[in-house]
């Protein structure tokens, strides 16, 4: 039997492919930040760049499930999704020279984590 994602032909496949480039570019994003600590700070920029270059899959993903109504179960993660990466942004911009509010960035980054690799585990595996 065919998959709900696989039976949405292109629409599915493009799910599948952006739901697993999320979680790629999340380990990106970490190993960016380590090189930014560990040896080169010029790297925050380009992590911050990644960060920015992430709201396509994000947007994508969301669309994707809102306009296929074979991959509605996904929309309830894929929102959550958006909300969190919106999150991330509040917390870094808004949240200068306020290290409380700032500290909450890698927090809410391993709540993307985990809400990357369930949506793309679900997609992968309906």
């Amino acid at each position: 039997m065919r998959s709900a994602a696989a039976k949405t032909g292109l629409a599915g496949s493009a799910f599948r492919l952006f739901a697993l480039a999320l979680p790629v570019l999340i380990l990106v994003q970490v190993y960016l930040a380590g090189l930014a600590i560990f040896s080169d700070g010029s790297l925050w920029a380009v992590h911050g760049a990644v960060g920015g270059a992430m709201g396509v899959p994000i947007i994508a993903l969301l669309l994707v499930a809102w306009l296929s109504p074979q991959l509605r179960r996904h929309r309830l993660l894929t929102t959550l999704l958006l909300g969190l990466y919106i999150l991330q942004f509040v917390f870094v911009i808004a949240g200068e020279g306020w290290g409380f509010l700032q500290a909450l960035h890698p927090a809410n980054a391993v709540a993307i984590t985990v809400a990357a690799v369930l949506l793309a585990k679900g997609a992968w595996s309906e």
